[in-house]
């Protein structure tokens, strides 16, 4: 029976980095742009961002922006952990953001597109807010600068 040779069985193992591992690409992105947001995802450790995230903001921008109505009113998320703070349109894009700034060029210019194709929908279905440009927290941001559902100036 064949055996292994020493220097075989001494060698380290061949492992696949974790984001490669994952099947599939990101819906409506490339296959080679949905390897480097894994990347990005998987190598950057943030608050904001981490494994799935950009995925997971896509299908929620979406979903929000797929509600019924010609106005939508953004609202706060009832949690501040990593998954349930994505309730929130603005955290979102966020999210969606920080993403961005951490892509390659090519990559970050085929999400970008995604994303202000998005963009132009939520500016056109939200109603600006009257107070944000006093907050300087909302005044960075013009997603930040919607008006809220019931509140009339978020905390």
């Amino acid at each position: 029976m064949p055996r292994k040779r020493p220097g075989a069985l001494r060698a380290a193992p061949d492992r696949t980095p974790v984001w490669l591992c994952e099947p599939g690409r990101i819906s409506s992105l490339s296959l080679a742009t949905s390897a480097a947001i894994r990347r990005v995802e998987h190598a950057h450790e943030d608050y904001e961002v981490y494994p799935g995230v950009t995925s997971a903001a896509l299908l929620r921008y979406r979903l929000f922006l797929a509600r019924p109505g010609r106005i939508l009113w953004p609202s706060l998320a009832r949690c501040s952990c990593p998954g349930c703070s994505l309730d929130d349109v603005t955290h979102v894009r966020d999210a969606l953001a920080e993403v961005l700034a951490l892509l390659p060029a090519r990559p970050r210019t085929e999400l970008s597109r995604l994303v202000t194709r998005l963009d132009r929908r939520l500016l056109r279905r939200t109603l600006p807010s009257p107070h944000a440009a006093s907050d300087p927290w909302r005044s960075r941001a013009w997603w930040r600068m919607r008006l809220y559902d019931g509140e009339v100036d978020p905390p």
